[in-house]
């Protein structure tokens, strides 16, 4: 039988390093995703933002290691892969972009970055943690018709991939355990309120992260919230990519001249 070999490939890639840039914007895909979805944020982000972009397991360059279904497991990957960049001298503000799944992880990177404090964090189309409701027992596993009827509902994937049985067959666990990760995700009791602006962002035409769903994210901080919707559903950002990066841009800047 043959098994695939472990890649240990990068945590962290930086298509267009900056090392002049002022500011480094650390971006999470979602469930299934992978950082070929945020392809052109390096080159469109403004000149004085590095984008570094998160590979999870089991895909692309880590198309070998199998995924991992932990939200504080990844996270405290990313985490340690982030202070690698500030080991080898890399101290420039850190803000961290999340959209749906990879709101929750970026959010529990930067609670575990409590010795590296984010300057920001933009959370995307992901349900506060404040709404998530205990779960008394186990959490039924959704098949994978489940899976696929649900990311069918979401849009952006082209659902023709799962009519090949090779490309099925591998990307399904990663669908599998990232479904995983979101249906058991839960506030841990450690956590706690963030000393950082947050910024949720969302598609008006997204019934599973609409505003009353979004705006308890302003309970995650003690700086300060702000909330902006897109016309959209939820992968509202494909269509407006410059106008987040803009809103990224004019935030970080912002936040940098009231704490400079």
């Amino acid at each position: 039988m043959n098994r695939r070999t472990p890649s240990h490939g990068p945590v962290l890639l930086n298509p267009q390093p900056r090392p002049r840039a002022a500011h480094r914007l650390v971006v999470f895909p979602h469930a299934g995703g992978s950082p070929s979805f945020y392809r052109g944020w390096s080159g469109a982000a403004d000149p004085d933002i590095e984008v570094s972009l998160v590979q999870y397991a089991g895909r692309e360059q880590r198309i070998g290691e199998p995924p991992v279904p932990d939200a504080r497991a990844v996270a405290a990957e990313v985490s340690d892969a982030l202070r690698a960049t500030v080991t080898r001298g890399d101290s420039r503000p850190l803000a961290l972009f999340g959209h749906s799944m990879g709101a929750i992880i970026a959010y529990e990177t930067a609670l575990a970055l409590t010795d590296i404090e984010p300057s920001a964090l933009f959370v995307s189309s992901r349900r506060a943690p404040a709404t998530v409701a205990p779960r008394p027992g186990p959490v039924p596993t959704r098949t994978d018709e489940e899976i696929l009827s649900h990311l069918r509902g979401l849009g952006s994937t082209p659902m023709s991939l799962f009519d090949n049985r090779a490309i099925r067959d591998l990307y399904l666990p990663v669908l599998r355990a990232d479904y995983h990760l979101v249906d058991t995700y839960a506030p841990g009791p450690d956590s706690h309120t963030l000393p950082l602006p947050v910024t949720a962002l969302w598609g008006t035409e997204d019934p599973t992260a609409d505003a009353p769903l979004m705006t308890p994210w302003r309970d995650t901080t003690t700086d300060r919230f702000r909330p902006r919707p897109f016309y959209g559903g939820h992968f509202y950002l494909v269509d407006h990519r410059d106008s987040v990066l803009k809103l990224v841009r004019e935030q970080l800047g912002a936040d940098s001249v009231r704490t400079g």
